[in-house]
């Protein structure tokens, strides 16, 4: 059943001939809003018409929750967000402005314009928050400590003990060259800084100084970078020894990403700011500085 004033009812019907759809289905299709809010962003929407999600039948909200993960698949593999946002609004109060329900996919990457913000100071707590949980709970049928809880698989476990071992060895491989290249960056990087500051110090060089602060931040962005891939096949290991649906012999981390991964391994602050690196690199360029600094001072005398 459709509505004739409903846009997306328009869509499902194949009467807007212009409508970028990406996925459709005998219950569901999926389609590119006219303004999206970043690269990927997608609406999916059941073919009958539904003012919002309290008007789905429990089997079409089945249909439109396997649609939506599909999608959410595809648009993380075809723009590769640093995250993702699922985004279901009912009512005008909750920013709905198409009474049709519909989900949006929105890949988010760091520097995207969406905000989407929760209040630091929470709702209700204590008791409060106690009554409406045994309140929510009554209603769906469920009673404190007797629903024990359910684990869902993606996929059937078929990877033997074997091929589950031999996969971790490769995996553990490509870590321990990771962290052996990290160790090498500091073993190259030492004589370096060491004659150049020496000499700095010495012939009062501020120009050598600075050749040797930018070889500490060099390494370091390369010390950095080793450490990020160590720390994406580390989370690959977990996953594949967790028996988490990785398939048989993939060394790709960004499959054990929980919200989507760039596919490059350029170093984030979280990595510069790990004690690996800051307190190796950090102390080193703080000196190389500060012999630029005197360098100057001096050399104007």
């Amino acid at each position: 059943m459709t509505s004739p004033g409903c846009p997306f009812c328009q869509i499902a019907a194949a009467r807007v001939p212009d409508a970028r759809v990406v996925y459709e289905d005998q219950h569901t299709i999926a389609f590119f809003p006219d303004r999206p809010a970043t690269r990927g962003h997608t609406l999916v929407v059941p073919k009958r018409h539904a003012p919002s999600v309290w008007d789905l039948t429990p089997e079409e909200g089945g249909q439109l929750a396997r649609t939506v993960l599909l999608v959410a698949d595809a648009v993380r593999e075809a723009v590769h967000p640093d995250g993702m946002n699922i985004v279901q609004s009912n009512g005008a109060v909750a920013t709905q402005t198409v009474e049709h329900v519909h989900v949006h996919v929105v890949p988010r990457t760091r520097r995207d314009r969406v905000t989407l913000r929760w209040p630091r100071r929470a709702a209700e707590s204590g008791v409060a928050l106690d009554e409406t949980r045994r309140a929510v709970a009554a209603r769906v049928g469920l009673q404190s400590g007797s629903a024990a809880p359910q684990t869902h698989s993606r996929g059937p476990d078929t990877i033997s003990p074997e091929d589950r071992r031999q996969h971790l060895e490769f995996i553990q491989s490509t870590i321990t060259r990771m962290s052996t290249a990290s160790a090498n960056v500091k073993t190259w990087l030492l004589p370096i800084v060491t004659a150049a500051y020496g000499y700095a110090a010495i012939q009062r060089s501020w120009g050598v100084a600075a050749l040797g602060a930018a070889a500490v931040m060099i390494f370091a962005v390369l010390d950095a970078n080793y450490l990020k891939q160590e720390q994406a096949f580390r989370r690959l290991y977990d996953c594949v020894a967790a028996g988490d649906p990785i398939p048989q012999f993939a060394m790709n981390p960004t499959l054990a990403a929980p919200t989507g991964a760039r596919r490059d391994y350029w170093p984030g602050w979280d990595q510069f700011r790990s004690w690996s690196i800051a307190l190796v690199h950090g102390p080193m360029l703080s000196i190389g500085l500060a012999l630029v600094v005197w360098g100057l001072v001096t050399s104007s005398r």
